[in-house]
């Protein structure tokens, strides 16, 4: 049994309806791509991965991927950005979850999505760019082990 009124639209089909398709429903999409082999001892730490560019941009996490080789026992991957400052002027904290909390690399090497970001429609905006980190803690990172790390976004 159909739900009433049945079709319904979406906020995108309702504004396509009406000529008013949003500019980030119409953009190209564009990646960074970053890759890492450690050699500097066995540590807990963080590695700058890549710089998001400036601007409005819109961030597709089903389309982000990141890797990991297996670790040190107990060693858990966060990923995250450093603090920036928005086009209003605004600081923007560090958050080192961001995109992704605790995940444990020393039960297996890991590939998958990062998290939906913080933000709304995970939107961001930076005067400068958004530098974007990958933060190994609690156990270690040693010489040879591997990450790297894609993210998809389009300007808004």
């Amino acid at each position: 049994m159909a739900f009433t009124g049945s079709p319904v639209n979406s906020v995108q089909r309702a504004l396509e309806l009406a000529n008013k398709t949003e500019p980030r429903d119409g953009s190209k999409l564009h990646s960074r791509y970053a890759s890492y082999t450690h050699t500097a001892g066995a540590g807990t730490g963080a590695v700058n991965m890549l710089t998001l560019p400036a601007g409005r941009i819109r961030i597709y996490p089903d389309l982000c991927r990141y890797t990991a080789s297996q670790q040190d026992t107990d060693a858990d991957l966060h990923i995250g950005h450093r603090a920036y400052v928005n086009e209003a002027g605004t600081a923007v904290a560090e958050d080192d979850n961001e995109w992704l909390d605790s995940a444990d690399v020393a039960g297996g090497a890991l590939d998958a999505v990062i998290g939906d970001g913080g933000t709304t429609l995970n939107q961001y905006e930076s005067r400068s760019g958004i530098i974007v980190y990958m933060m190994i803690d609690t156990g270690n990172i040693e010489d040879t082990d591997t990450l790297s790390l894609c993210m998809v976004f389009s300007y808004v």
